[in-house]
């Protein structure tokens, strides 16, 4: 078994390349425009009056509370723009990058090609969201296993916090608990009070996980279908999952377009099903056959990577931010491994040097293109959306939000909460019930005619996700005339926004 190599890298050399990363991130995040599912988490911590009110705002999110609980104190205790997430954010991503670069035991170059690599120059950086937490923690975790017995019970401890991150995170606690269950075998030795307590924080966290990611089932947006679990159609979105998970490679189309978010090239429509089972078997074995003869190193991996896959079964969720974490998963678990290759593969080191060199480039080229492009061009139209009601005046009218999903990142940037037309009330945050999310979406003069309220205002600016017919809106006695002032389309995330006027003429 290869042994981690516990020395640390001189802080004289870590110490330029951090700061280029974290003026990168820093650039990253000044120029992004916030997503649904950043603003949807920022207005829970920003809007709940209490940790028990915004324990309860989160019941349809199906996420553990650490990450919402992190922002609430921030916006409460300093200040309530969207920009207190995003620094608390950037100071995660750079100190996961100074723990990486300074203490794991991979060679100097693939340290930076990580860094540079998409899930650290883009999706776990720039997006400000909890998984970066988790990474964060899961690396500090892979230091203390340098000397499992004497830090045991902060590892134990941070366990309990991982699974309070993400549910992908309590898949990687469960990978450590077993990992140690292995360290602790002989001589029965995980029998003793020490490790009784260490599993006692490990169970606690995964029962709070649990607890936490359970929706209610009435209206529940999401919804499980186990007769389908082991169907082809399952089954292949799992093994695409995996191989999208190593290779994030988006549509040269859609990425020409500025949409390589969440876009792939491997799919069903490029890939054929023999060689689907031959990258998936590749990406399957990939990790077993790098981390040699570490049994530990191994059984981590394939404890997390097991849960990973059902959850790609069971739920058929679509984002790239998913599909890494096999990624995250594996660096982990080689890093836990000493971080070589030679020993699994005396003979061949610089073909596996290669392989591995070549995925780590390409997932190089796609960061610097999700990078590139997230400066170039609007994530989310909302921002630009937000400036034009500012530059006109706009901002201290009456705003009527047309379009759920588009509230929360206009309420963030308006630093207020919206009236909206499917929930006929004031809110930021949406609420993942299917009631609120009909299907079809009924046209502005069908909300206008259901809406007392709408019906007794004279005029308010509409904000809308998609292209409204305008004209004269005729309900009862009374007129409207809806004129278009603006539109901001063509964003990576596809939140596009149209701004219209309302105006009674009775």
């Amino acid at each position: 078994m290869v042994k981690q190599n516990s020395a640390a890298t001189p802080f004289s050399v870590v110490l330029p390349f951090w700061l280029a990363y974290v003026v990168l991130a820093g650039v990253g995040l000044h120029y992004h425009e916030l997503w649904l599912d950043e603003a949807q988490h920022f207005l829970i911590g920003r809007d709940s009056e209490s940790f028990s009110s915004l324990y309860w705002n989160m019941r349809y999110d199906g996420h553990p509370r650490l990450w919402n609980y992190m922002i609430f104190i921030l916006t409460h205790s300093f200040s309530r723009s969207y920009v207190v997430m995003q620094v608390l954010h950037l100071v995660i991503a750079a100190t996961t990058a100074f723990i990486l670069l300074r203490y794991s035991p991979f060679a100097w170059t693939v340290k930076l090609l990580i860094l540079l690599g998409y899930y650290f120059l883009f999706e776990f950086s720039v997006l400000s969201r909890n998984y970066a937490l988790g990474v964060l923690l899961l690396f500090i975790v892979c230091i203390l296993l340098r000397e499992p017995r004497r830090r045991l019970l902060w590892i134990g401890f941070l366990l309990f916090v991982l699974c309070n991150t993400h549910l992908f995170f309590a898949f990687a606690s469960m990978g450590v608990f077993f990992y140690l269950l292995m360290e602790y075998r002989k001589g029965r030795e995980w029998l003793s009070r020490r490790f009784a307590l260490f599993t006692s924080l490990f169970v606690a966290g995964f029962v709070c996980v649990i607890i936490q990611t359970r929706v209610p089932q009435e209206e529940s947006f999401h919804h499980a279908h186990p007769a389908e679990w082991l169907s082809g159609k399952n089954l292949s979105f799992a093994a695409f999952g995996v191989i999208r998970g190593w290779l994030p490679v988006p549509r040269v189309k859609e990425a020409m377009e500025g949409h390589f978010w969440n876009s792939y090239i491997l799919s069903e429509y490029h890939v054929g099903p023999v060689v689907l089972v031959l990258l998936l078997a590749f990406f399957v074995l990939l990790p077993g056959m790098l981390l040699g003869r570490d049994i530990k190193a191994l059984v981590f991996y394939y404890v997390s990577f097991f849960w990973i896959w059902a959850f790609f079964i069971v739920t058929q969720q679509t984002a790239t931010r998913y599909f890494g974490m096999v990624y995250i998963y594996f660096l982990a678990a080689w890093w836990m491994a000493g971080g070589h290759w030679e020993a699994a593969f005396p003979g061949g080191a610089r073909v596996v040097k290669v392989l591995l060199y070549g995925i780590l480039s390409i997932h190089v080229g796609v960061g610097l293109l999700a990078y590139e492009q997230d400066i170039v061009r609007p994530f989310s139209s909302s921002r630009d959306a937000v400036d034009f009601l500012k530059k006109k005046g706009l901002d201290s009218q009456t705003i009527i939000l047309d379009g759920y999903n588009g509230g929360p990142m206009i309420s963030a940037y308006l630093g207020r909460q919206l009236y909206c037309t499917t929930t006929r009330k004031e809110g930021s945050y949406v609420i993942w019930k299917t009631s609120y999310w009909p299907r079809p979406r009924p046209a502005i003069g069908q909300e206008i005619a259901r809406d007392p309220y709408l019906q007794g205002l004279n005029s308010y600016v509409i904000v809308s996700t998609q292209k409204l017919d305008t004209g004269r809106i005729e309900i009862g006695d009374r007129v409207w005339r809806l004129s278009s002032l603006a539109s901001f389309t063509g964003s990576v995330a596809k939140e596009n926004y149209f701004i219209y006027q309302s105006k009674s003429s009775q």
